[in-house]
Formats: structure tokens, sequence, C-alpha cells
């Protein structure tokens, strides 16, 4: 019985550590993001490669345009004159983080970008099943406006403007009303590094908004403004000579 147990529990050890030993080589790359022209657009990346028991200190990471031109090397004498100056590796190797940064987007940098890891004596791979490829808009998304179908004429009322961003770091779209009121904004980050600015504006309507705009504007990095508007639908009471009222 003691011989049996022990073999059991050598069997399960080494179950353990097979799978343990298990990994591959495959990566979390989102298969686009969203940039504007002339921002800058992050594309997340994680790594992962095969355990060999030994612990490795010496990586390189290489991000490919088009399989072939190199647009971020450590060595920038290998980065295509394009991409100098332009791309920077947010990830650490070492945690097998590949995030990569690339500025002052332009039309043709679509992609699509492929992510190569080496690794000092041990192994190289490129992550060829994992191409990212880049949507380069002209010009922002508008801004979305919710408020109520219909206000109360003199009642406080709140409708919240959004809008998104590609550059975390590129100072955030400033949110504008009109007309103004009291009103407070936050970022929060979506899927794939990309950003929504959501501003909440309270303000009190008066029968003379009826059939007005409701704007909201936004001033991002490098002078692009996209506005958006709603027509306000302010309903009051009217009340006639004998003191009745009714519904406008």
């Amino acid at each position: 019985m003691v011989v049996f147990l022990n073999r059991f529990f050598a069997f399960v050890l080494y179950l353990r550590a097979s799978s343990a030993g298990v990994d591959s080589w495959d990566a979390e790359i989102p298969k686009s993001v969203v940039g504007l022209s002339g921002s800058c657009v992050v594309i997340p990346c994680k790594f992962n490669y095969p355990s060999d028991g030994k612990i490795h200190n010496e990586f390189t990471g290489v991000w490919y345009k088009d399989a072939s031109d190199v647009i971020y090397h450590k060595e920038t004498s290998k980065i295509i004159s394009k991409f100098k100056g332009r791309t920077t590796l947010l990830g650490d190797l070492h945690h097998k983080n590949c995030t990569l940064k690339i500025n002052s987007l332009y039309p043709s940098d679509a992609g699509p970008y492929m992510f190569r890891i080496e690794i000092k004596d041990f192994n190289k791979y490129s992550y060829q099943d994992n191409k990212v490829s880049i949507t380069v808009k002209d010009s922002p998304e508008q801004p979305i406006i919710s408020v109520n179908d219909q206000v109360m004429s003199q009642k406080e009322t709140t409708a919240t403007c959004i809008v998104s961003h590609s550059c975390p770091f590129d100072p955030p779209p400033q949110l504008t009303w009109s007309p103004n009121g009291t009103h407070t904004s936050q970022s929060l980050s979506q899927d794939h590094d990309q950003w929504k600015i959501t501003s909440s504006l309270t303000f009190t309507p008066f029968r003379e908004d009826h059939n007005k705009p409701l704007n909201c504007s936004a001033d991002f990095t490098g002078g692009n403004k996209v506005t958006s508007s709603k027509t306000l639908k302010v309903k009051y009471q009217r009340f006639s000579n004998q003191g009745a009222s009714r519904r406008f």
C-alpha cells in the first residue's frame, strides 16, 4: 500500500511538472485598433513561449509592418526611416508584455503588423497568426449626446456626452456644452487601449429653450474639433384666463 501511494504521488507530481511545461508560442494581440491621424495609437500585446526550465534574461522584441519592414527594434539603425522616432515599446519583455506605441499616425500606417521575440540562448519566434491592423481616421468620432426625450421647464435635468479617443498619452479631448451649466467629466479605459470621456451636464431648461439645440463639442490635440447637437423638447404649463392649465 505504501509503495502504491508513493508511486501515485510521484505520478501526480509528474503530471504537475508536465503541465507546467506545456506553454507554447502564442500571443494576445487584437486583430485591429483605431487611431486618429496625427495622434498616437497603442497596440496591446502579450506573448508566451515554451518553458525549458531555465531563466532567460536577454530578450529582443521586434515589430514588423507587412512582415518585412522593421518598425521597432532596440537597435534603432534597423528601423525603416518612415518609423524612426515614432515607435516605443511600452511593455516589459521580461514580463511577456510587448505593447507598442506608434506616434504621429499617417493613413499609410494601416498595417498589418507582426511581433517577433528573440530569446538569447534559447529560440526565436514570429507570431504570424496574431497580426494586427490599424484603422486610421481623418477626424474623431462624433460625440454621443443622451438627454430625456422631453424635459420639464424650470426643473433641473441631466444630459451626458460621450466621445472616444485612442491616445492615452495625449491630453484628453476637452468637452464643452452650449448652453452651459454645471458639468463633470471622467475618462474610462475601454478594450484595446481605447478610451472614452464622459461629461455630465446639469442644467435647468425654460420654455424659451423648446426646440433649441443642446450642443456638445470635443476639442482634440492637434486642432480637431467635432460637435454633436440634440434638439430640446421642453414641456411646460400654460394657464388660461379661467385659471385652468394645460400642457404644452
